[in-house]
């Protein structure tokens, strides 16, 4: 996990506070991500969307936490790579969980700005890569 800056690590907390204040954030992000494709739509459907919501909220609370190199979060954030893994998830539909996630942000941090949106996404590409660096030593060592 590559190390990130802090001044961009505070202002993801701060945003993060803020939009996650509403539940409406996260009906606005899965309304968007789940409509992006057939193939999401069908991921999640007949899902508890409402546990899939107190999930990504923790999960994103988490990032900021792995993002400080917590001990173990950068295990736990690759074990979660080698889920999506099996869950057949692509590296197009991660693309499509940001896009959607920062719509979300944008819409519901009243502060938003590109500084804003640089610590989004300097936090969450840093955690993807993490999880496709993990899928890339699984499937390397599979074969």
């Amino acid at each position: 996990m590559s190390v990130i800056n802090q001044h961009n690590l505070a202002i993801f907390r701060q945003s993060l506070q803020r939009v996650s204040a509403s539940t409406e954030f996260f009906d606005c992000f899965y309304n968007s991500f789940i409509t992006q494709s057939d193939e999401i739509g069908e991921f999640f459907k007949n899902r508890d969307m409402k546990q899939l919501k107190k999930k990504l909220r923790e999960t994103l609370f988490m990032l900021a936490e792995t993002a400080e190199g917590r001990p173990g979060l950068t295990l736990y954030i690759e074990m979660l790579g080698r889920v999506h893994l099996r869950l057949k998830v692509k590296r197009k539909h991660f693309v499509m969980w940001e896009e959607a996630l920062l719509e979300a942000v944008k819409r519901y941090d009243k502060e938003f700005d590109d500084k804003v949106l640089a610590a989004w996404l300097e936090v969450i590409d840093n955690v993807i890569e993490t999880m496709f660096r993990a899928l890339d030593e699984t499937k390397q060592m599979a074969s």
